[in-house]
């Protein structure tokens, strides 16, 4: 039992300490502490982090402490997902894992470990989460500071949520049908449900008990219940919200803890014990022949069946893609080597094109364009990342420039894949709706540049995925707030917004460009 526990101990410190080495943690640290300054706002500007009735509430250690980590909860049970959900794969990539089968490890004491590692990882990104929550409350808080009541509340409502997180991702990389771009996009409808099903039920009493407060992992119906225990049926809004400075500023007492609520959140991590039994009955063990098996298995599904049927048309394309050694023509070339490698790219784009030239404006804005922005998040989601791990990457470098310029050049492709999809949307929106047209311009941009700058910093597909995919989910349930209009779909966005999304494309693009040559020694 203690070689056990300390094989498991010392394949958690090293998953651990792996990844708060690597650069991308010190960017999600970063990127958490800004988060926490953007939402709560200072009161002077007219916005507070949440109203009762058009009243503030006082920004007292309770209501920052819950109003804090309502946004804490939504945020890492998504790219929380995404950030651990490498670990078996870098494992197979670098070979280490056909160390450790050989080793006395055992499947059960790699999962567990990976697992804690994992639960260790996300747990720093809350507590940062936290200590930036409190550092802001200093600044702006209106009453004394009490930790314990920071404390216990993220401890109640996140820990559940790093459980179920760090379970998803090693269950999910252990099943090879979940491990690749499908199990990233199934992930983001999981947790959708996850995070809907509960606010849905939250005003049926029969329903919202039970097996479904088991599933309620985000912790929206206990906050729900202290709002209407203590507001009854008043309208509570959290978040960057505009209040009434006329009425008096409302208390809030805070979270009531009780056996039922403790049991309650306890009983949510039922769901990560069966994704841990799950990830331990699919998980291959780093075994050559089940790796094999797996790839062979993949060749049979229907995407690849689909990509096999398409290869006679992507053929066609083949003799594009030589010729030319231009700037222009390497750009072409990538663009078409991404139809030849995926067919499916291809047909998305015929059906993209049909559907938004029969439909009329308003459906084509508020129902196909996001369809439409999905798949290109599906579409460009490995488009750097695929070069590094088909091992071309070094044969692309060989190329006259293409080392120097590879991020430039990597956005170029990915925006004129992004264009194919958004250029019959635009040009429809140019004479009905020119700002839209704007809008999505600018989007096109944004998530050609998101693909690419993500990509290069990270190393991986997944946050470029988790980051857009939940913002077009915000985006979807906000309909009134021109924030997240990033690509003119609500048809909200203010000259203000598309500057600033149009800035924080350049900056992610800049970000990347200094890092490829950091990296690679330009």
């Amino acid at each position: 039992m203690r070689e056990s526990l300390t094989r498991i101990g010392a394949i958690i410190r090293t998953e651990f300490f792996f990844r708060f080495r690597r650069t991308t943690a010190m960017i999600t640290l970063l990127a958490v502490a800004a988060t926490v300054y953007l939402i709560i706002p200072d009161i002077s500007t007219g916005r507070t982090l949440m109203h009762v009735n058009s009243a503030r509430v006082l920004y007292n250690s309770a209501a920052v402490a819950v109003g804090t980590v309502v946004f804490c909860t939504i945020l890492l049970s998504i790219i929380g997902f995404y950030i651990v959900s490498n670990s078996l794969r870098r494992d197979i990539l670098t070979r280490t894992g056909y160390i450790l089968a050989a080793s006395p490890v055992t499947s059960t004491e790699l999962i567990v470990g990976k697992f804690f590692g994992s639960v260790l990882y996300l747990t720093g990104i809350m507590v940062t989460y936290m200590i930036s929550a409190m550092v802001m409350f200093l600044i702006r808080g209106e009453s004394t500071l009490e930790p314990l009541v920071f404390l216990s509340i993220y401890v109640v409502f996140v820990m559940p949520v790093v459980f179920f997180c760090a379970a998803a991702a090693i269950a999910f990389e252990s099943l090879p049908l979940l491990s690749g771009r499908i199990g990233d996009v199934v992930f983001f409808f999981v947790w959708a449900a996850t995070f809907s099903i509960p606010v849905a039920l939250a005003d049926h009493a029969s329903l919202s008990s039970g097996i479904f407060k088991s599933l309620d992992v985000v912790g929206m119906l206990p906050i729900i219940g202290k709002f209407q225990e203590q507001f009854h049926d008043a309208a509570v809004s959290i978040g960057f919200t505009e209040f009434d400075p006329a009425l008096k500023p409302v208390l809030f007492n805070g979270i009531s803890w009780t056996w039922n609520l403790l049991f309650q959140r306890c009983s949510t991590l039922l769901l990560p014990v069966l994704l841990l039994i799950l990830a331990r009955i699919w998980f291959h063990r780093f075994d050559p022949v089940r790796v094999k098996s797996s790839a062979r298995n993949e060749k049979r599904n229907i995407f690849e069946k689909l990509r096999r049927l398409g290869k006679p048309v992507t053929r066609m394309f083949q003799k594009y893609t030589i010729g030319g050694n231009s700037f222009i023509s390497s750009i072409r070339a990538d663009v078409l080597m991404t139809v030849m490698l995926s067919p499916f790219v291809l047909v998305a784009m015929v059906v993209c094109i049909i559907f938004s030239l029969s439909v009329d404006i308003v459906t084509l804005r508020s129902s196909i364009l996001p369809a439409i922005i999905v798949v290109v998040v599906i579409v460009l989601s490995d488009f750097t990342t695929r070069d590094d791990s088909s091992g071309m990457q070094s044969l692309l470098f060989t190329a006259p420039r293409i080392k120097s310029r590879y991020v430039v050049w990597k956005f170029f492709s990915a925006l004129m894949v992004t264009v194919c999809f958004t250029l019959i949307p635009i040009m429809r929106f140019v004479f009905e709706l020119p700002r839209i047209a704007v809008s999505l311009c600018i989007g096109s941009v944004l998530l050609a540049a998101g693909a690419v700058g993500f990509g290069v910093l990270t190393g991986s597909r997944k946050l470029f995925v988790a980051i857009f995919l939940m913002l077009l989910y915000i985006a979807m349930n906000a309909k009134n707030v021109p924030l997240f209009d990033f690509a003119g779909f609500l048809g909200v966005a203010t000259t203000g917004v598309q500057f600033m999304y149009g800035a924080m494309a350049i900056g992610i693009m800049v970000a990347a460009y200094f890092r490829h040559h950091i990296r690679a020694n330009v």
